[in-house]
């Protein structure tokens, strides 16, 4: 799935080094930069280290293994996956117009291999939210230099009027300088001098960082700060306390604790500015970012420290949501939104003809595998009747192997058996109770083509079967009328939300698909989002439940097997990246020793490689 390690994209301008991320909407890369440096010395070539975001929807699309080409399975898929480049594209350009120290930096953007890429500066660090995973809730006065600085970025993208929309602790990261940069502009909207949003995007909503104005689009269709200003105020609460906030949405029945009931470590002060900033009425919060910040105690100057922590996954923003949980639905203007809304009222039967489309390729295919298993079992049953010598290709030792799997392309011609299959009039056939006759005897070989010819005009007698039956089902659904359509999407919709609540993703996934092939709507996009990430943190939690969690070391967590009781290292997807063969863990100057059955140690560093094998001290 992935591009092999050194592939050039644009001409050999960039060469990809090593996966440092992926997920249901793309794959990040590390690579590096070929440009050309001017100085006193003269120009100077040189290659600098960046970080490339492809995008890649798993779920709709594959690679071509020979041309790495991005293919679509469906036209369904087709639809969702252009949508969702377009929005890649989108995030690409506003962050190329934002250059702002704390705001991570775009090189370029551009379409290859029948997808889109950012090529953009790779910063070498950690998330917030993952240094609030590793250390528990963060120190006030670090919350206030991050937050001051988060603020001054924010203020200037504010000024261009562009807003985030996103702003959480998985999209800031900490650099090795300790400076917080933000990232992941992928549902940010930029309004017009008018103040009406022009854009029309995909709006994830991160529950508890989210204002309630976005669980509306109507209500941030004019340019306000207060979003913003809302999640940088739930950011602070989450750091400060460890804590999501409650939902802005359910805080009217749901009381919002106050953070120093959490920590008590919080100033009155601070604890002031976080509940001004999350008011749940817009019109009761700061005006701007500024007014904010200027209301915390920022210390005069921060001491210069260095981040030792490091992410495998960071360095540029996420196609997909954080790891908070998140939920995505389409935004649209207003005038768009009514239109689209009529044109699904005037053609209720998109959904149909698309289904119908793709049984008429299904039907024929499923006929004729049907019929081409039947012949070659026929042909097989006499071929491995025939003494070795007179198998045709035996003499050679070629291995006969069946295909396991037939997958016939919507654009290709479907042949019958007698066009794809090669005479074999030559084959002499035989049964237990005969014995072989000559290989040239006439007899013989008529009675092979008899068996031929029959064998194909059972075949031909299914297919038409087939066909009738499915002429007669098409012909029912199209007797559907827009009601009975939105009787089926209800009822599927309903059973897929029933199995999301038993935690049964994959079959609610099923369900929202099926929902989606008698209408394409904004709902069926988000609730099968949804599903996607909520299976892949399933099957995360389940490998973590084999763990016992120990220390966090570097990028990963140092853990010990429940099954086995031996000791490795798990990143935060769960899996393995240090096997758990080891019997103990220590600490060693320029890393962890974990101990071997032999008494010996193996050195590895914070990154995860063995540094040094066999060693009798650490």
């Amino acid at each position: 799935m992935n591009l092999p390690k050194g592939h050039y994209l644009q001409d050999k301008k960039y060469q990809l080094g090593d996966v440092i991320g992926q997920g249901g909407f793309g794959i990040t890369y590390t690579g590096t930069w070929s440009t050309e440096v001017k100085g006193e010395l003269g120009t100077v070539r040189t290659d600098v280290p960046i970080c490339i975001k492809e995008y890649f929807f798993k779920d709709y699309c594959f690679r071509d293994k020979e041309t790495y080409h991005v293919r679509i399975h469906s036209k369904t898929g087709q639809t969702l996956f252009d949508k969702f480049k377009e929005k890649l594209i989108k995030e690409a350009k506003i962050l190329s117009e934002v250059h702002h120290p704390y705001v991570v930096n775009v090189l370029e953007v551009f379409e290859e291999n029948n997808t889109a890429y950012i090529a953009m500066e790779y910063i070498r660090g950690c998330s917030l939210k993952y240094m609030l995973d590793t250390q528990g809730p963060l120190p006030e006065k670090k919350v206030l230099k991050y937050i001051y600085q988060i603020g001054q970025a924010l203020s200037f993208v504010h000024q261009k009027n562009i807003l985030h929309l996103d702003i959480k602790p998985s999209n800031i990261l900490i650099d090795k300088r300790n400076n917080a940069r933000l990232i992941d502009f992928g549902v940010s909207k930029r309004y017009d001098i008018e103040q009406q949003e022009t854009s029309t995007t995909l709006l994830t909503l991160s529950k508890g960082f989210a204002s309630i104005e976005q669980y509306d689009d109507e209500g941030i269709q004019s340019f306000s700060p207060r979003p913003d200003i809302y999640s940088l105020g739930a950011t602070m609460y989450n750091l400060l306390t460890g804590v999501i906030p409650t939902e802005s949405i359910l805080r009217a029945t749901k009381p919002l604790a106050k953070p120093s009931e959490l920590n008590k470590e919080i100033s009155p002060g601070t604890e002031a500015v976080i509940l001004m900033a999350m008011k749940v009425n817009p019109a009761e919060r700061y005006l701007t970012v500024r007014e904010m910040i200027n209301e915390l105690d920022i210390p005069s100057y921060f001491e210069e420290t260095e981040n030792t922590l490091l992410e495998t996954n960071v360095g540029a923003p996420s196609s997909s949501s954080g790891d908070e949980d998140s939920t995505a639905y389409a935004s649209t203007p207003v005038p768009q939104r009514i239109d689209s809304r009529q044109m699904e009222v005037n053609h209720p039967d998109t959904g149909r003809i698309r289904k119908k489309k793709r049984r008429r390729v299904m039907i024929p295919l499923i006929a004729f595998t049907f019929a081409f298993v039947g012949y070659t079992v026929m042909y097989i049953f006499g071929w491995n009747e025939l003494p070795e010598m007179t198998r045709t290709g035996a003499g050679s030792g070629e291995e006969i192997v069946m295909p396991q799997q037939l997958t016939v392309p919507e654009d290709t011609e479907l042949k019958t058996p007698e066009e794809k299959e090669p005479k074999t009039e030559n084959v002499v056939m035989t049964t237990p109770s005969q014995t072989p006759p000559p290989a040239d005897s006439k007899t013989d070989t008529k009675r092979v083509a008899e068996e031929e010819a029959k064998a194909r005009k059972e075949a031909e007698v299914r297919l038409l079967a087939e066909q009738r039956d499915t002429q007669a089902t098409d012909a029912a659904e199209v007797t559907l009328s827009a009601e009975e359509i939105n009787e089926k999407y209800n009822a599927l919709i309903a059973s897929g939300k029933l199995k999301m609540e038993q935690k049964n993703y994959t079959e609610a996934k099923k369900d929202f698909e099926k929902a989606s092939e008698l209408k394409t709507t904004e709902e069926t996009s988000r609730l099968h989002f949804e599903c996607i990430e909520k299976e892949e943190e399933q099957k995360i939690a389940e490998r973590k439940e084999n763990y016992e969690m120990k220390m966090a070391f570097g990028n990963y967590t140092i853990v010990r097997n429940k099954k086995t009781q031996l000791f490795g290292a798990i990143d935060s997807k769960g899996e393995e990246k240090i096997k758990c063969i080891y019997h103990s863990v220590g600490i060693s100057s320029n890393g962890r020793a974990f101990g071997r059955e032999d008494g010996k140690y193996d050195i590895y560093n914070a990154e995860g490689i063995r540094i040094a094998e066999g060693v009798t001290t650490y």
